[in-house]
């Protein structure tokens, strides 16, 4: 015999949604059900909200792939913030960008100026794509110290405004759907000649000059997370390829760093 509605809503509200309606509890009980409740929303949708804390599911496998997910990629956010910034440290320390490849900074930073327009205009969420907008303002200023570095000041006065002007292009809705996909479909030939320039560089120097060990480290742990959220965000095919990529070449820097670890440019130079 089917239990009366009406009498279970007199009794309990989450029963009655429970039974009748699957996941989908009453928003407003949902909401006002726990102090916390706002904070998890902000992760996982309210049907996981209640799975975890009013059914006590938590192995629920969709709901808790959900809030790994997320989990991993606000984390990744908010990593990347900072994570260039061992690499701007070491730079300032030295007063140098030996070893350093000026053409793998901007092909870098193309590939993640592509990924964020074209992730910004697809409407993903901001914890999908995030480090890109943050890598490139830290890609922006190495490259600015680059060309301080090495007495460029004229390109150093140039570059910061257009590229400016080509982000506002490409994020304004002025560029194509079309032409941002064709775009950010050339993200693994940018992003892989990148880092390859940088490998063979490592290699042809034999030292990594002022390359930045944990900065490599976190790019390969953040690209190998980011082939996880990629999966369960956007499904997106291609930006999947490019984090293959990129976590394959960024765990080459990372060995090349620990392989010349002892190895100084300086030493390297009094030998020759």
């Amino acid at each position: 015999m089917i239990p009366n509605p009406t009498t279970l809503r007199d009794s309990s509200v989450i029963l009655t949604r429970r039974i009748y309606f699957g996941f989908d509890v009453d928003s407003k009980m949902a909401v006002g059900e726990f102090f916390f409740t706002p904070l998890v929303l902000f992760i996982v949708p309210k049907y996981c909200h209640d799975e975890f804390f009013i059914n006590f599911n938590f192995f629920h496998a969709a709901c808790l792939k959900i809030a790994i997910s997320k989990c991993l990629g606000y984390g990744i956010v908010v990593g990347s913030a900072m994570i260039k910034i061992p690499q701007i440290i070491k730079v300032v320390q030295a007063s140098s960008v030996e070893g350093l490849s000026l053409l793998a900074f901007v092909l870098e930073l193309v590939a993640l100026t592509a990924n964020a327009t074209y992730s910004y205009a697809k409407a993903f969420p901001f914890s999908a794509w995030g480090e890109s907008f943050f890598m490139s303002i830290q890609g922006c200023l190495l490259i600015l110290m680059y060309f301080y570095y090495t007495s460029q000041p004229l390109a150093a006065i140039i570059f910061p405004v257009l590229y400016g002007g080509i982000v506002y292009v490409l994020a304004s809705g002025l560029t194509p759907m079309s032409v941002l996909t064709q775009f950010v479909s050339l993200n693994i030939l940018f992003l892989a000649t990148s880092r390859l320039i940088q490998i063979v560089a490592n290699f042809r120097n034999g030292h990594t000059g002022q390359l930045s060990f944990i900065m490599v480290l976190l790019l390969f742990l953040g690209a190998v997370a980011r082939i996880f959220t990629t999966i369960q965000e956007t499904g997106d095919k291609v930006l999947l390829m490019t984090f293959l990529v990129s976590a394959t070449l960024n765990a080459t820097l990372t060995f090349q760093v620990l392989y010349y670890w002892s190895v100084k440019p300086d030493l390297k130079k009094k030998e020759a």
